[in-house]
């Protein structure tokens, strides 16, 4: 009875480990912006801002910060270190960030956007978010998070092999922060975050110790 048991409890361990995170590519904006840009889309033309930076008040510390300054939309726009190759996440991984605005119309909600040569993809988050309250948004790089993709003539459902192909090599990032018609409204970001999960090292001898017993149990 005792060796059922334990057998079982390793095929719980190998089905279920559990996961730590790996960063591939994140900002916490405990010291500076860390490169980060405001870009702001007005008719057409685009102009650049730096965003403020704060040392506290955000998740938990440093964060960034702007006030809208013209009627055009404007998104938070990632430095170098968030492009690349991130495919290693695809099915097993994802983007985060904290972020919250003091004003939000019904039909605007947060957003982030990663590009490869033009085509974009889109995830969104829920609308009718509660104003000047931190929100924790989370997409995974799999079906599950509704990702679209917008090949230049709207944007669509994407499939895997389209999160696959611009994961691979992301040349722009960009997370919303236009959350109102006019010259009106402040928006916060903090921890954008690009990550890939691995099993925790705990985890880790679980399965290399159900590895090593289960097959003397059949002896």
């Amino acid at each position: 009875m005792k060796n059922v048991l334990f057998a079982a409890l390793a095929a719980t361990a190998i089905s279920a480990p559990a996961m730590a995170s790996t960063y591939l590519a994140h900002s916490n904006y405990d010291n500076d912006v860390d490169s980060w840009k405001v870009r702001d889309n007005l008719s057409g033309n685009v102009t650049y801002f730096t965003p403020s930076w704060a040392p506290s008040g955000g998740v938990p510390t440093g964060h960034l910060e702007f006030a809208d300054v013209t009627p055009g939309g404007y998104l938070f726009e990632a430095p170098d270190h968030f492009h690349g190759d991130f495919s290693s996440a695809v099915g097993n991984g994802g983007i985060f960030f904290d972020w919250k605005a003091d004003m939000i119309m019904d039909n605007k909600r947060p957003g982030v956007s990663l590009y490869r040569d033009g085509v974009r993809l889109i995830g969104l988050g829920s609308f009718g978010l509660a104003e000047s309250q931190w929100h924790h948004l989370d997409f995974a790089f799999d079906l599950s998070a509704g990702w679209l993709v917008d090949l230049g003539n709207g944007a669509q459902t994407a499939t895997m092999a389209d999160i696959q192909w611009v994961l691979e090599d992301v040349d722009d990032l960009r997370i919303v922060g236009e959350t109102w018609t006019g010259v009106s409204e402040t928006t916060w970001l903090d921890n954008p975050t690009i990550y890939t999960n691995v099993p925790a090292p705990g985890a880790l001898a679980l399965l290399v110790g159900a590895g090593l017993i289960l097959p003397r149990r059949r002896r």
